[in-house]
């Protein structure tokens, strides 16, 4: 058995020790990686490292022992906390920014009057959680965030290639679900029923 099987066989047994061992080993590694991934925003990096043991201290009785990398488990919940802040900052930030920045659309323009309304803002965000984690991300850092394609690349670890290919597909894949929501809407439930 690993020695991280063994903490977590501990931990699941109720070893408060064998978790402080984890967080001990492991700290620094989920550290550097939320910290390079909010740009060495100090307060930031703290909530979701803090979010992040938190949610493994919930889930690792459920862990294999024997199932991979507890280093690797813990970056992969970082990740997903990662995304919610970066969920959270996309809808502070406002979703009509992202409408306008996606679509090249100047906000000012009558035709778009329409994104200053709460319903059409709800719609953006409704949208962007049904895109995938991947694209709905590289659109954020790419609108929100204002990251170049080098960035974004360093970030994912790809080609800038491989991440305009990327955000080609969440582009379009945004305004295809941004069409068919709104078009839904805009029937609503008396015009799909023929009244």
């Amino acid at each position: 058995m690993s020695e991280d099987g063994e903490l977590i066989r501990a931990v699941q047994a109720g070893d408060v020790r064998a978790m402080e061992a984890i967080y001990d080993r492991y700290l620094p590694t989920v550290w550097r990686y939320v910290y390079w991934q909010v740009d060495g925003h100090v307060h930031t990096a703290e909530d979701i490292v803090g979010e992040t043991f938190l949610a493994a201290l919930d889930a690792i009785g459920g862990l294999d022992p024997e199932g991979g990398s507890v280093g690797a488990w813990l970056v992969g919940i970082a990740r997903h906390k990662l995304g919610d802040q970066r969920r959270r900052r996309a809808r502070e930030l406002g979703a009509r920014d992202v409408l306008s920045q996606i679509e090249g659309h100047d906000v000012s323009n009558g035709a778009w009057q329409a994104l200053q309304q709460e319903e059409t803002r709800e719609l953006v965000v409704k949208v962007m959680h049904q895109l995938a984690d991947e694209e709905r991300i590289v659109l954020e850092w790419k609108y929100l965030e204002r990251l170049a394609v080098r960035e974004i690349a360093q970030r994912l670890g790809r080609t800038e290639k491989a991440v305009e290919s990327l955000l080609y597909r969440a582009r379009r894949a945004f305004r295809d679900l941004f069409g068919q929501v709104d078009d839904g809407l805009r029937q609503g439930p008396g015009a799909q029923r023929g009244e």
